[in-house]
């Protein structure tokens, strides 16, 4: 059996989800992002262990393939899909129980069109786009347009109201503006009648009192990055690990890999290990990123391969191929990162998390 394989501990998912809720006051509920197969961590296995602890009021996610798993899973809370549909998603939201994204006329009767079908009364959270410009009812105009026909749409309820800041971390003006917007809209939905529920933080903003509303969306700060202000009190889940297929010397000025990217300058060991951009290692890591060996860092040379890689371990005393190796996680007193490769990768962490290929077996650690 290929020996690449990506640990994922379910008990660190469950500690930075009791810390996140620790730093939220008790009457703003927490919904848990867990869209993306939870950033790659295993969604339906996580939803279900932060239900059953009571940890999370509710989980978002960005599409209704992604809601119907949890449900066939046995979870049981509040489901929203976050993203726009069509009406085959639609529709199939109404039959999953699950709450959809809403934001025009046509997607409400859908919604109303499939719970009469049905005899049910369907769910929606009724989407604003306040600067985003992605999805959402953009005017006070268009929502009064919306809201009207709402009114007359008993068989939808209007269970939450949501925006999204785009710049949450890097723009407090620009999120501030963006909360005024909301405030103006949801103040507008709330005379009409409605009392959904609100929610516009993700992980960058929802410990800002100002922006917790009734809820916050717990997103990647429950896989532990993307809150600085917690550095060191949020883990990382994912461990990723491989062990070497060949450890061979090469002298000085052998080359190593396609394009003969790296030339040795004294002679070198080097070691290859079975992973490469065909399990979503990215291929811009050639020459830029290390692997842990012995809790060493020993640096990947020449250009990742699409199923293979090559680490020089010269530096590392009395390697063998039965050494373990950490591309992602801690090994001794040394850890890289999501958040390392990211940056070595000039990308985000949620792109080195989720991007991991089926062919990278998943197990518990």
């Amino acid at each position: 059996m290929r020996t690449t394989e990506l640990r994922i501990s379910m008990a660190d998912l469950e500690a930075n989800a009791r810390a996140l809720r620790s730093r939220v006051p008790e009457r703003v509920r927490m919904m848990c992002v867990v869209k993306a197969d939870a950033y790659g961590h295993g969604a339906p296995r996580l939803a279900l262990r932060l239900e059953a602890c009571g940890l999370a009021d509710g989980f978002a996610v960005a599409i209704v393939e992604e809601a119907r798993a949890l449900r066939d899973a046995g979870v049981k809370g509040m489901v929203l899909v976050l993203g726009g549909a069509g009406e085959h998603s639609l529709r199939e939201a109404v039959r999953a129980g699950v709450s959809q994204a809403v934001y025009d006329v046509s997607s409400l009767e859908v919604l109303a069109d499939e719970a009469r079908r049905l005899g049910v009364r369907a769910k929606a959270h009724l989407k604003a786009d306040t600067g985003m410009s992605r999805i959402g009812v953009r005017s006070l105009d268009e929502l009064e347009c919306l809201l009207a026909r709402w009114q007359d749409c008993p068989e939808v309820e209007m269970e939450g109201m949501f925006t999204h800041f785009c710049a949450a971390d890097s723009d407090p003006e620009f999120t501030a503006a963006q909360a005024a917007a909301f405030d103006a809209m949801l103040a507008r939905v709330r005379a009409a009648g409605f009392a959904p529920v609100a929610h516009a933080a993700a992980s960058s903003a929802m410990l800002d009192p100002r922006y917790q509303y009734d809820m916050v969306r717990a997103g990647i700060a429950l896989y532990g990055s993307g809150m600085p202000s917690m550095a060191g009190e949020l883990r990382f889940a994912q461990t990723l690990v491989a062990r070497p297929i060949r450890i061979e010397t090469i002298q000085p000025g052998d080359t190593v890999g396609y394009g003969r990217t790296f030339r040795a300058a004294r002679e070198t060991v080097v070691m290859t290990l079975p992973i490469g951009y065909g399990d979503g290692y990215p291929r811009i890591l050639g020459g830029r990123a290390d692997v842990l060996v012995r809790g060493r860092r020993a640096p990947v040379i020449g250009r990742v391969c699409m199923d293979m890689l090559m680490a020089d371990v010269t530096d590392v005393p009395g390697v063998s191929m039965d050494d373990e190796v950490v591309l992602m996680g801690p090994q001794g007193g040394e850890a890289i990162t999501p958040d390392e490769l990211a940056e070595r990768a000039e990308t985000i962490p949620y792109e080195i998390m989720l991007g991991f290929l089926p062919r990278v077996r998943r197990c518990d650690c």
